[in-house]
């Protein structure tokens, strides 16, 4: 085993709890399987409303309302993104003497001081927004004085470059291009000798749904999601295969995960919550569960399936335990996630969180879990990302071990509840004195720090 192990962290775009088959789905993901038996596979992992959302909380270990990366500005019109004075995990991993690279999704920003390469990776390829950038500007009536979506390349220290057209060409071939990427970063990293820490963010299965040519026959549905959830699962074993034909998978921790829960249009849907309600969005646990890896052979046992209550917040405190770099996480802010790390080496039962607060694209609370409770302040009807929001007189209290999916509000029974919505509530009360002490950074806002 390595002084200090290697990291690839595989972050899918809108994949369901329900769309591998180590998760019930019927098409079958062999190699996310194969990884999910030599780790921890985990059934309660919770992730933000929105693809931004989940990558700021992965990337700084704290709730997004405090960054201002809240929600995802439709069109990009709006400033946003993690102002430069948050600390994420590259910084980390890269003080702490680790080769840094970025390849895929960024989604955090698209000014020269909040891409990739101004956060702490030495180099990144990707898109710094959303893949559905390749679909609505190539609609015949947008405008030619409006930017186009671009493939970015950089290189820290430097400004990036525009390396080819993102467009519904290209779309297909991103996940090909960000695996080839980064399986170049880690030969010549390894090469090197030196630890690497690797962020690779999948496209897949983000809309538009086009299917990669080489995938057309990959199953036997008519429909783009299977056929992506095959490559996607074909990337992960590149990446995989990788690591074993350098002889370096024992000394390398993986992650892979989803960064918020399937969703549907009015076109088709893209992934499934499986066994739970809702799509992203939603408040429900199908808008916010979703299916999540972790393998570290000799350090992390094999064939764990637990049902502990894990979130987006936590990989960042947790990664920075395992690889002893706990003392570096910064202490001059509030840091939500928890250290899971001796959760995860097995030295501890349980994760040590008990709740988990969903919060909307509005910053405002949706749903709260406590233990294996759940109380929604807001709902939606419909199975849609754009469905409103419903509030309700009183919160509804819902019990998920009993009532899986999410059907019968025990505030409506002869027994009174009121006291669950006071525990799941007491988060939202700490957020608020916190709050007092640390506000908010506004989004888009150049935030300094606090006095």
């Amino acid at each position: 085993m390595a002084a200090q192990p290697n990291i690839v962290f595989m972050l899918a775009d809108n994949v369901g709890w329900g769309d591998l088959s180590c998760y019930g789905s019927l098409n079958p993901t062999p190699r996310l399987d194969q990884l999910a038996s030599e780790g921890i596979r985990f059934t309660n992992f919770n992730t933000e409303a929105q693809c931004t959302p989940t990558r700021s909380a992965l990337m700084t270990g704290r709730m997004p309302v405090r960054s201002g990366t809240f929600t995802v500005p439709l069109g990009g019109s709006a400033p946003y993104g993690l102002c430069p004075w948050e600390y994420t995990m590259g910084e980390l991993f890269s003080d702490a003497g680790y080769a840094t690279g970025m390849f895929g999704k960024w989604h955090l920003g698209k000014t020269e001081d909040r891409i990739p390469t101004a956060q702490g990776f030495d180099e990144w390829w990707g898109i710094s927004e959303s893949s559905d950038e390749a679909g609505w500007t190539a609609h015949p009536m947008y405008p030619d004085f409006l930017p186009r979506p671009k493939i970015k390349q950089a290189v820290k220290g430097q400004p990036h470059e525009e390396v080819d057209d993102f467009n519904l060409e290209t779309r297909p071939l991103m996940d090909e291009w960000i695996t080839d990427k980064t399986i170049d970063f880690i030969r010549r990293k390894s090469a090197e000798g030196g630890p690497f820490y690797a962020y690779v963010g999948f496209t897949n299965m983000h809309p538009p749904m086009i299917a990669h040519p080489d995938f057309e026959d990959a199953t036997d549905s008519p429909h783009a999601g299977p056929k992506n959830m095959a490559e996607l699962d074909h990337r992960a074993g590149q990446i995989l295969d990788t690591l074993d034909e350098l002889g370096i998978a024992d000394d390398t921790i993986v992650v892979w995960a989803s960064d918020n829960g399937s969703g549907a249009t009015a076109g088709e849907s893209f992934g499934t919550g499986g066994y739970w309600k809702g799509c992203f969005g939603g408040g429900w646990e199908g808008s916010y569960r979703t299916p999540a890896l972790i393998r570290w052979p000799g350090e992390i046992a094999a064939g764990v399936v637990s049902d502990e209550i894990v979130a987006a917040l936590d990989w960042y405190p947790t990664l920075a335990g395992l690889t002893g770099l706990a003392d570096k996480v910064p202490t001059d802010r509030p840091i939500d996630g928890m250290d899971m790390s001796a959760f995860m080496s097995g030295e501890s039962d349980t994760s040590g969180r008990d709740f988990y607060l969903y919060m909307g694209v509005d910053a405002e609370v949706i749903s709260a879990k406590w233990k294996t409770f759940k109380v929604h302040f807001r709902y939606t009807e419909e199975y849609s990302w754009t469905a409103p929001y419903i509030k309700r007189q009183v919160p509804m209290v819902m019990n998920l071990i009993n009532d899986p999916h999410e059907e019968i509000d025990l505030m409506d029974s002869e027994l009174t509840y009121a006291w669950v919505i006071g525990l799941a509530s007491a988060p939202l009360l700490e957020l608020a004195q916190s709050a007092a002490e640390y506000p908010h950074i506004a989004p888009g806002a150049d935030f300094q720090g606090y006095d």
